[in-house]
């Protein structure tokens, strides 16, 4: 869905390099590669531009006093996959220490350069080789997996689905910490209407998790244009492009970018705190979103965790969260989007922001993602998904969140373990089925209606053909008995507790012999009896849904001998 980063690399890492720059107080000399691994790694066009990457600032300034720092820079492959040089400088930026690799695993990469470094000080070069052995071997595990490739080199492998927190994210913490949070809104505008903006600190380790983290904030949009994170000064001329970029700029080229012919360009100094724009970004989001993004940051401002993480996700799906709304489902037709849909239901100053970001490529890029996965069967389930689930982003009334924090709290465990077990396509069917239950109750109801007085001649009264909701929060706070027989067995398992009065019989409704009703699942398509079935079990064990949120499901009276072909 417009990520960059690729799924199931190869290896662990590409290529291992130390590189040495002799030239330093010597201009025109360029850096050289002492020591590679894997020893027969043979593009050199790669190691060419890595070792540029290596120094991005002017050898000749106070930037060599700065030690031991670590960064990141990004190279992007022909698929436009991005590839990670983690970095490591040494005493005096003499020697840099680099892995490209895939991974965006940060933590674990910054530690592994650290051992190399040790290794190389103490000229211990087979402990070196040995630890390089044994990690570009390592089949990549899952995450939350321990690995231990030493006595001094294990690892946790970081889960990229979570959100970042904090101080376990190095780049969002140097991020919060070296940015205010006036300056982290106004940025955060300026990328949503991607805008060209640069990014300026003296501390390269500093710059780079900047970069990094603040792009990070976009979740689960993904920056679509030029992006590098720390710019080679034999590269500048990239910071005149027309194009929308995000990129990062050594303080020692910070003169010389300025005499260039830039215009509409946001600059964010980090050492000074402060930000430049001639834009109005921030003022022209909605003020609601963006106060309460602004009071959230302020509250976790001395808190560990992923609180910053989730407000900006909390303000994303403020702005996007709709989409849903949008998506349009034809029968035998693929899913589609409705910009006009997508735009129109909103608030007047709402509609003023969604109107231009219709046409950013991060949305664009965002929908497309959405649509192949809906369309391929495939199905998703991510955190932006579920923070539009807890909250009122798309449209949903009051009464269903009531209803989904109650399943949460307790009898909502057979349905998370249902949902767990469901493939992908059953719960990408299940998922849709309750989101367009409600938009198309009424049009489902009146053809139930006329297709039953055609074929019964009676029509079923809303008694008979809905089920009767649960108590509503109020009568319970009323009655507390109520609540106390609706407790899930968490709650009273080993307390004595009254007994259940016994449910009535169910009303009974005259059925012909012949079921007339089909199976309608709002024009989704089950194209075998054993998808059907699996959508079935998966339906049986959440009535409770079912029911409160209207999805009538009505049994296709054919035999299912065959694979179901309608397309309901």
């Amino acid at each position: 869905m417009g990520s960059r980063i690729k799924q199931n690399p190869d290896t662990t890492f590409e290529v291992y390099a130390e590189v040495t720059y002799s030239g330093i107080g010597c201009v025109g000399k360029d850096p050289e590669v002492r020591r590679q691994f894997p020893e027969g790694y043979s593009d050199q066009e790669v190691l060419q531009t890595l070792t540029k990457f290596c120094f991005p600032f002017y050898a000749d300034s106070h930037a060599v006093n700065q030690v031991g720092q670590n960064f990141t820079f990004v190279l992007t492959d022909i698929d436009s996959k991005q590839r990670f040089g983690f970095c490591r400088l040494s005493s005096g930026a003499k020697s840099c220490f680099c892995i490209l690799s895939y991974l965006p695993w940060f933590e674990v990469f910054y530690k592994l350069l650290n051992v190399l470094a040790d290794y190389s000080a103490k000229g211990q070069d087979s402990q070196r080789s040995e630890l390089l052995e044994t990690f570009h071997k390592l089949a990549i595990p899952e995450p939350g997996t321990s690995v231990h490739l030493g006595v001094h080199s294990y690892f946790t492998v970081p889960d990229t689905r979570e959100l970042p927190s904090i101080p376990e994210n190095r780049n969002l913490t140097e991020y919060f910490v070296a940015v205010d949070v006036n300056n982290m809104l106004h940025l955060y505008a300026s990328m949503l209407y991607e805008r060209r903006i640069l990014i300026c600190c003296s501390k390269l380790s500093t710059l780079t998790a900047c970069i990094h983290g603040s792009a990070a904030m976009l979740y689960p949009m993904f920056w679509q244009h030029v992006y590098i994170p720390v710019l080679p000064p034999h590269l500048l001329d990239y910071c005149c492009a027309p194009m929308p970029y995000l990129i990062g700029i050594h303080l020692s080229l910070m003169e010389k970018v300025r005499n260039m012919a830039l215009e509409d360009v946001v600059i964010l100094n980090v050492d000074t705190n402060t930000l430049e724009t001639p834009f109005d970004d921030l003022q022209s989001l909605p003020n609601d979103v963006v106060s309460a993004l602004k009071s959230r940051l302020k509250k976790v401002s001395t808190t560990t965790g992923d609180g910053v993480a989730r407000a900006f996700l909390k303000a994303q799906a403020s702005f996007f969260g709709s989409y849903r709304n949008a998506l349009k489902i034809e029968p035998g037709e693929p899913i589609t989007f409705c910009e006009e849909t997508f735009v129109s239901h909103r608030s007047a100053v709402m509609r003023q922001f969604l109107q231009n970001a219709i046409q950013l490529q991060l949305f664009k890029q965002f929908i497309d993602g959405r649509l192949d996965l809906l369309n391929s069967g495939e199905g998703f389930s991510d955190l932006f998904e579920e923070e539009i689930n807890m909250g009122e982003y798309a449209g949903s009334d009051k009464l269903y969140h009531q209803w989904l924090s109650t399943v949460r709290k307790g009898s909502g465990a057979i349905l998370n373990t249902v949902k767990t077990k469901a493939n992908p396509a059953m719960k990408t069917v299940y998922k849709f089925a309750k989101d367009h239950a409600k938009m198309g109750i009424k049009e489902v109801k009146n053809r139930l209606k006329q297709k039953d007085i055609a074929e019964n001649g009676c029509s079923v009264t809303p008694e008979e053909s809905l089920p009767r909701t649960a108590p509503s929060p109020l009568v319970e706070k009323k009655d507390p008995k109520l609540r106390e027989d609706r407790r899930p067995i968490t709650v009273h398992f080993g307390q004595q507790q009254r007994l259940r009065p016994p449910r009535p019989p169910p009303p009974k409704i005259q059925r012909s012999s012949r079921p007339p009703w089909d199976l309608r699942l709002f024009c989704f398509s089950l194209t075998s009896s054993a998808a059907f079935s699996q959508f079935c079990r998966f339906a049986h064990q959440d009535l409770m849904l079912l029911r409160d949120l209207r999805v009538i499901l009505l049994w296709k009276d054919e035999g299912l001998q065959s694979p179901v072909q309608n397309t309901w």
